[in-house]
């Protein structure tokens, strides 16, 4: 007779040990161990809770590879890996979730970013808020207001015209008509007939000025293109010729900034000196005597105001300095009327007393010499000197008419405060005819 051993299920669990039929009696008074109730008072206990739950509801791990289970694969695994969280959670782990120790979570990180890193492949990276927004399989951004993404009330985006690069030069096809004229600059500039400032203003760059850009002179010859844009500021393409021999075409902006990127980029007074107009025969050995200047007030004080709307306020002095150095306080100085000023002229004398030269200006316009008494900032009358009624290009040619000796044919109008020749005296058959 044959011995067979009884057939025997193995029990899976310890509950199912403990219900089988005990006939030895070993395990009277034993009992299994109850999950510690759960509870959600904090945060790692109640993450640890819901994988608990997966795992309950699903019958196996969350998976890495899975989108809608990647994010409790991630929770799983950090479980795993930190004994801080480990210890915490242990006692609610009724479905043996941390069993596997260090070779399980090192295991689960292995997967959690082979998942990732063949994600990252597979899918290219958004490029617009939308595909980011359609890419949240998890749902993380659910709660976000997109409408903060609506523009509104924003100007459309502009594209600005390219930099014009001063380099880009060509050569000038009709530098010949302008030769000489660069060789009369360069023979004043040796002179020091006309003042250089260092460039400052950008109401200078216009038509007719001349620059000295990189060490050389340059002359703004026409506007190519006028600008047609709505822009604060004009920006016009200039045509400017080099005393080389080349030309370029840029936008007036662009050579604003090449002249202040210049630390030796100046301005070359040349239209309102007065030798540019008559003669450039001033030699080496001459040296500037003074400079007589022409300036217009800004000032708002009520009792100069009709004067000063009318563009009929006008000063006429003399400097032995740099009249843009001069007047540098002016604001606080009672000789400018305690007002900004804006220098309109500096005439440069050479080879005579420039304080002569003042005088006869003065004489000439003395109907039109400011005749008021004013109130200063610290309360004391004074009366405004060199100040007269009338424009100031009026005050410049009769400056011009006394360096080229002409003035005596001519006397100011007292009507309209303008220049104007002289009277001829007619023969008496001449004015019985035109009675």
């Amino acid at each position: 007779m044959k011995l067979r051993a009884r057939a025997h299920n193995r029990a899976a669990t310890l509950g199912d040990i403990l219900a089988e039929a005990d006939e030895l009696h070993l395990l009277d008074g034993v009992e299994a161990k109850q999950a510690k109730p759960r509870t959600a008072s904090e945060p790692v206990i109640s993450n640890f809770l819901e994988l608990v739950d997966f795992v309950a509801a699903h019958g196996h791990e969350p998976c890495a590879t899975v989108p809608e289970e990647k994010l409790l694969a991630v929770r799983l695994n950090a479980y795993r890996t930190r004994p801080e969280l480990r210890a915490k959670v242990r006692e609610y782990d009724s479905v043996g979730l941390l069993g596997e120790g260090e070779a399980g979570a090192t295991a689960g990180l292995q997967a959690v970013e082979q998942a990732e890193s063949q994600e990252a492949q597979a899918k290219p990276s958004p490029t617009s808020l939308d595909e980011i927004f359609q890419d949240d399989d998890l749902d993380l951004l659910g709660s976000v207001d997109t409408s903060i993404f609506q523009l509104s009330h924003v100007p459309a985006h502009k594209v600005k015209e390219t930099p014009d690069e001063i380099a880009s030069r060509k050569p000038c096809e009709d530098f010949y008509r302008y030769e000489k004229l660069f060789h009369d600059f360069q023979k004043v500039l040796k002179t020091q007939a006309v003042m250089q400032p260092r460039f400052s203003s950008e109401e200078t760059v216009v038509v007719g000025n001349v620059f000295i850009l990189r060490g050389m002179l340059c002359y703004i010859d026409s506007i190519l293109k006028e600008d047609t844009s709505q822009a604060e500021r004009d920006n016009p393409r200039l045509r400017v010729i080099f005393e080389n021999g080349t030309e370029t075409d840029l936008l007036k902006r662009s050579f604003i900034r090449a002249l202040y990127k210049d630390p030796h980029g100046k301005y070359v007074d040349f239209g309102l000196n007065l030798f540019s107009k008559t003669s450039v025969t001033i030699t080496g050995k001459d040296q500037p005597t003074g400079y007589i200047y022409i300036l217009t007030s800004e000032t708002d004080a009520p009792a100069l105001a009709k004067w000063k709307n009318a563009g009929l306020l006008v000063k006429i002095g003399y400097s032995a300095q740099d009249v843009r150095e001069r007047i540098k306080n002016a604001a606080n100085d009672p000789t400018y009327l305690e007002a900004p000023v804006k220098l309109r002229a500096s005439i440069a004398c050479y080879n005579l007393n420039p304080q002569k030269f003042e005088n006869l200006v003065h004489s000439f316009l003395h109907k039109q010499r400011l005749n008021l008494k004013l109130i200063d900032q610290k309360g004391k009358p004074y009366h405004p000197e060199e100040w007269f009624t009338v424009d100031w290009q009026t005050a410049l040619e009769v400056c011009q008419r006394i360096v080229d000796g002409s003035i005596t044919k001519y006397r100011i109008d007292n009507t309209t405060g303008k220049i104007v020749v002289k009277n001829i005296f007619l023969s008496n058959s001449d004015s019985i005819e035109g009675q």
